[in-house]
């Protein structure tokens, strides 16, 4: 294979409201490119920048950056959309990684508000060589303790020479998989791109927890009559009004989250344990 690694960089220009340490979002950008730059020297990497709406400074930006003798290995584009959207330009992620399977040994689904650890890519890397292993995101997210507690899955834990690794139901849109899973996977990737959430694409490709009545009947319980209604708690259900028998013929993956975090999204309103070691490192006060 050509490269290492085959990413698909989703920017766009609006900052989220639940974002913190950045007063605009190209100040974001250029500290999160900054990141990923630097967790990427020293691999062989085809690099696809989607830009949706994004003024010129932003592909002068990653012109300039990965245009340096450092990233010399790195094969770098960038695509210009007219604000299509988050959903749109996740399918044309999704087009563009399946395109690309054959070049590349892994694939990542890539978006614009992560700080990187540096041993960050190297990690999922080497944990996705294991046996079980389907994808990897680089997120210890804080929501899926709360949520598992809450619906009562249990979850399995392994170790690797980089990190700790927990088995978890679903993930945002920044993940990892082996090249040679996407034809398995593309028809359940393909969930987001037509307007469903990570939450719902997350259950459809684990299918966690979502063939224990206790866990969908018992969380769609909690959810209407607890006394602190978590929305969480009613996701499996969720997922079988959305997806129906797709859930029971779809093929089975397994995914898994580090320990301690590889990155810190920082569109989130909560920050995983460490993730302030990242940020420090990587943000300017």
């Amino acid at each position: 294979m050509k490269y290492d690694l085959a990413i698909v960089h989703r920017v766009c220009p609006i900052l989220a409201k639940t974002a913190d340490h950045f007063s605009d979002k190209y100040t974001m950008v250029e500290a999160t490119t900054a990141s990923l730059a630097n967790a990427l020297v020293g691999f062989k990497v085809k690099l696809v920048v989607i830009l949706d709406g994004c003024p010129p400074e932003y592909e002068r930006l990653f012109n300039e950056t990965f245009g340096s003798r450092e990233h010399e290995t790195v094969d770098f584009s960038c695509i210009s959309t007219p604000s299509i959207g988050n959903n749109a330009t996740y399918a044309k992620q999704l087009e563009i990684l399946s395109a690309v399977a054959s070049e590349a040994r892994y694939l990542y689904f890539s978006e614009d508000d992560y700080i990187y650890k540096d041993d960050a890519f190297v990690a999922m890397m080497d944990f996705l060589n294991q046996d079980g292993v389907d994808f990897v995101t680089p997120l210890d997210h804080p929501d899926g303790y709360q949520r598992e507690r809450e619906n009562h899955m249990a979850s399995v834990v392994r170790v690797s020479k980089w990190c700790h690794w927990k088995e978890v139901s679903s993930t945002c849109c920044t993940f990892m998989l082996k090249s040679d899973t996407m034809p398995m996977a593309k028809k359940s990737l393909s969930y987001y791109a037509n307007g469903g959430s990570d939450f719902i694409m997350g259950l459809l490709l684990t299918k966690k927890g979502v063939f224990s009545p206790s866990v969908v009947i018992g969380g769609a319980i909690k959810y209407v009559f607890g006394r602190q209604r978590n929305w969480m708690c009613g996701i499996p259900l969720l997922a079988w009004l959305k997806l129906g028998p797709r859930l029971i013929y779809a093929h089975r993956f397994r995914l898994w989250s580090p320990l301690p975090t590889l990155a810190v999204h920082l569109c989130t309103p909560s920050r995983p344990p460490f993730a302030e070691l990242i940020l420090g490192k990587c943000i300017k006060s």
